[in-house]
């Protein structure tokens, strides 16, 4: 009898140690894993930090950052198979061809934020360069006595700062100065945000010429005196992919073939006005809605404000704070915002001071 007893005793206990082993505790069970495209200008790797800090702290995700070209990091993220999960900070209409591949039209995989930050761009001169010299418009560039403001040092061919590889506005940039027809006394040149900044602080301590692209928000608009050149306002979009568009107009200023189309991309394009007020968005796999529905419906309550976010972009390239150390103390410093994130009650959020 007690032999009998036993048995039944150690099949119990065994069955309960088994029971046990499959009870693991919330604690330990895996962590959703999220990969952020990780972007190389201080705007959006402030976002990737302030996202990264969020999704661990606040919804016990397990981040990394992939970084990439964007053309890259938005045909990874559009397969949904998690080697790119969000991409940050991306602009309107300066991704127009990518956004209606993978957002409005083709493969819909990726789904935007609902309240995006609106960014203003265009090619900047130093305000000296205006007082002295009169420098205003676009046009002005034609000017060979103006052109001549900007060749460098050693001489040369004036230089017109383009903007990082592989960034729309980069070409973009290099379609305004054949069509506004200072193309032959300038040359496109592109440069990583870094390199600008510092033709840019060069070039303001010998009070010496220099015309980039550049957009707000960014810290050197708090650092130096910097003045947009005019050019014709933006009154309509002319391209094929713009024809369900608010803003399409088929005689409008803005026609813009990509090279990702049309090698013959450069001579197929028309632009001869402003960017239009960028639209700046988080986007996020629409596969992130099965697999994390939480961290999905954050990313798309996402809203940051213009101001905040000049703010911790200049304590990390003035400051040099690195970026998650920056992202993390600002988390801690806006509790408030980051709950109506979390809790979907984002609002919407002002343009770009």
């Amino acid at each position: 009898m007690r032999l009998i007893v036993a048995k039944h005793l150690l099949r119990n206990l065994s069955a309960a140690a088994v029971l046990a082993s499959l009870i693991v505790p919330a604690s330990v069970m895996a962590k959703d894993k999220i990969v952020i495209g990780e972007q190389n200008w201080t705007g959006a790797i402030a976002i990737q930090h302030i996202l990264g800090e969020v999704i661990k702290t606040r919804l016990d995700g397990d981040v990394s950052y992939l970084a990439g070209d964007v053309p890259v990091l938005f045909s990874a993220a559009a397969k949904g198979d998690g080697s790119v999960d969000v991409l940050t900070d991306i602009w309107l209409p300066n991704q127009s061809a990518a956004w209606a591949k993978y957002v409005t039209d083709g493969t819909r995989s990726l789904v935007p934020n609902a309240h995006p930050y609106t960014g203003e761009q265009g090619f900047y001169i130093p305000g000296y360069l205006q007082d002295k010299y009169g420098v205003k418009s676009i046009y002005d560039l034609k000017k060979p006595e103006v052109a001549k403001l900007f060749e460098p040092l050693g001489g040369g061919k004036a230089e017109l700062l383009v903007g990082p590889a592989g960034w729309e506005s980069t070409y973009i940039g290099q379609i305004k100065a054949k069509d506004y027809g200072f193309a032959d006394k300038f040359e496109s040149v592109s440069t990583e945000a870094s390199v600008t900044y510092a033709k840019l602080a060069s070039a303001y301590k010998a009070q010496r010429g220099v015309v980039f692209y550049a957009y707000t928000p960014d810290w050197i608009f708090s650092a130096y005196d910097l003045r947009r050149l005019e050019e014709p306002a933006f009154d309509g979009y002319a391209q094929d992919n713009k024809k369900e568009d608010p803003l399409y107009k088929a005689d409008g200023c803005w026609k813009f073939v990509s090279p990702t189309v049309d090698p013959d991309w450069l001579n197929k394009s028309h632009i001869t006005c402003a960017f239009p007020d960028a639209k700046v968005y988080v986007l996020a796999s629409t596969a992130l809605q099965k697999r994390a529905p939480k961290i999905a419906e954050f990313l798309q309550n996402f809203a940051i404000d213009p101001a905040q976010l000049n703010g911790l972009i200049q304590k990390i390239e003035k400051e040099k704070q690195p970026a998650d150390v920056a992202a993390k103390a600002w988390v801690q410093a806006n509790p408030s915002t980051v709950d109506q994130w979390v809790a979907g009650q984002a609002q919407q959020v002002s343009s770009a001071q």
